[in-house]
């Protein structure tokens, strides 16, 4: 059969304009919402204006519950996502997502757990948490659990049979509140928090004693447990391999000085580091997506 010279043109004009949609089709990039959609919207929506730019095509921002953020990812058809390291496991392992960078804090790109019991409680090494009254976040909070209660694994303390009780909250401040006011008797909290409720005018570090406490690792905050890799920019299995080279670029030339960090208050993003560390965290806990 003889293709007529019309039906050439029109084939031709669909391919282009398949081809144009493609190019310039929405990329939808989740982030986590800690303190719900508009605070993280407000934190990130530079960073989707910017890789628009960069790429030439709409980025688009969406604000992913934190508890369901690995289920929202499939359902939301997110391409990238700015996730935890817990999460970056569970999407790796079950759903073949790729790290690309690693967040790039003021504090670089590690972080650390914090256990902490209010000063001149005599709460200031492990053992003497046992019977306590303890607070924290869900099983899947990376500093907010996970790291504390890795920590207290590997000395023999089990955080749900040798403490009196243990309570979770929604958010680290009020964990470190109730510690202030004597409600619980300790907290699990992420390194560099007291620091940032200190300079907020709401409490002074030195009126807290931090469990176990860490130094001579050059990392400022005060903290418990040794340094874990921060969170990570995720491309989902369904991504193009040279859309997400382009993105890792672009995401690799932030630095500390642009509006992007500026407004996320971070230093841009590194190389992925390695997950090793929080997969042995993560196996050892025996934390699974439907953990809370």
């Amino acid at each position: 059969m003889v293709r007529s010279p019309l039906g050439s043109v029109v084939s031709l004009v669909f391919l282009l304009f398949v081809t144009h949609a493609a190019v310039h089709a929405q990329i939808n990039f989740g982030v986590n919402a800690l303190r719900g959609a508009n605070e993280a919207l407000t934190t990130w929506g530079e960073l989707g204006k910017y890789l628009s730019a960069e790429l030439g095509q709409p980025v688009h921002i969406v604000p992913l519950k934190v508890m369901d953020l690995v289920a929202e990812v499939v359902l939301k058809d997110i391409r990238f996502a700015l996730v935890n390291p817990v999460q970056m496991v569970h999407m790796q392992e079950i759903f073949q997502a790729t790290p690309l960078v690693s967040l790039n804090s003021p504090l670089g790109p590690r972080f650390a757990g914090v256990i902490i019991a209010k000063k001149g409680s005599g709460i200031t090494h492990a053992e003497a948490l046992k019977g306590k009254k303890v607070v924290g976040m869900s099983k899947t909070a990376a500093a907010g659990y996970m790291l504390q209660a890795y920590h207290l694994l590997k000395r023999g303390i089990d955080v749900h049979k040798d403490f009196a009780s243990f309570q979770q909250a929604q958010k680290q401040d009020d964990l470190v509140m109730l510690v202030q006011r004597g409600v619980a008797d300790a907290a699990f909290v992420r390194s560099g928090l007291l620091e940032d409720m200190e300079k907020e005018g709401k409490l002074k570090v030195a009126d807290f004693e931090v469990v176990d406490q860490k130094s001579g690792d050059n990392f400022a905050p005060v903290h418990t447990t040794v340094l874990y890799p921060e969170w990570y920019v995720a491309a989902t299995a369904k991504t193009d391999v040279a859309l997400a080279q382009r993105v890792k670029a672009a995401l690799l030339r932030l630095t500390s000085t642009t509006e992007v960090a500026r407004i996320a208050r971070i230093n841009g993003f590194v190389e992925p580091l390695a997950l090793d560390e929080w997969k042995s965290v993560v196996a050892a806990l025996r934390i699974g997506l439907s953990d809370r």
